[in-house]
C-alpha cells in the first residue's frame, strides 16, 4: 500500500514579548564638599557691663535684706557659715531660672569671700560651737 500523504499546516506563533528591562544609569552626582563652620562659644560674653553690674548691686541689696530678716533664723552649715549658706540655697533657687535669685547667689559668694579673706571666717561660722539651730535640736536629743 503506498503512503498517502498527510498535510500538516504549520502555523507559526510569534514568541510573546517580554517588556524590555528598564536600565537606569547613574550619572556621577557632583561631591558635596562639607562646610567648615566656626564654633562659637557657648553662653554670653562674659563680659562685665553696666548692666550687669547694676543687677549684682540689685542681688547684694537682697542678700542684706534676707540677711536682716532671715539672719537669725537661717540654718548656717559648719565651714560656709550664713553667707555661704544662702549663696547655695540662692544658687539652687536661682539655677534653671537666673534673674534675682542668680544674682543673690553671685553677691552672696562675693560676700562670703570677702568675710572669709579679711577675718578668715565667715558670719555665722563659730568655730568649737554648734550652730543655734542644730543645737537646739541636740539638746532635745
Amino acid at each position: 500500500m503506498a503512503r498517502t500523504r498527510t498535510s500538516t499546516q504549520i502555523i507559526r506563533v510569534p514568541a510573546a514579548r517580554t517588556t524590555a528591562p528598564i536600565i537606569r544609569v547613574s550619572a556621577p552626582r557632583p561631591v558635596h564638599h562639607k562646610k567648615h563652620r566656626r564654633r562659637h562659644g557657648g553662653g554670653g560674653t562674659g563680659s562685665l557691663t553696666q548692666s550687669r553690674m547694676f543687677e549684682i548691686a540689685l542681688g547684694g541689696a537682697a542678700y542684706g535684706f534676707l540677711e536682716k530678716s532671715f539672719g537669725s533664723t537661717l540654718p548656717t552649715l559648719p565651714v560656709i557659715g550664713r553667707a555661704g549658706t544662702l549663696a547655695i540655697v540662692a544658687y539652687y533657687f536661682g539655677k534653671s531660672k537666673g534673674g534675682i535669685m542668680r544674682d543673690v547667689a553671685i553677691s552672696a559668694a562675693v560676700i562670703a569671700g570677702y568675710q572669709i579673706g579679711t577675718t578668715g571666717k565667715i558670719s555665722g561660722d563659730v568655730e568649737g560651737e554648734i550652730a543655734p539651730q542644730i543645737a537646739g535640736v541636740a539638746a532635745q536629743v
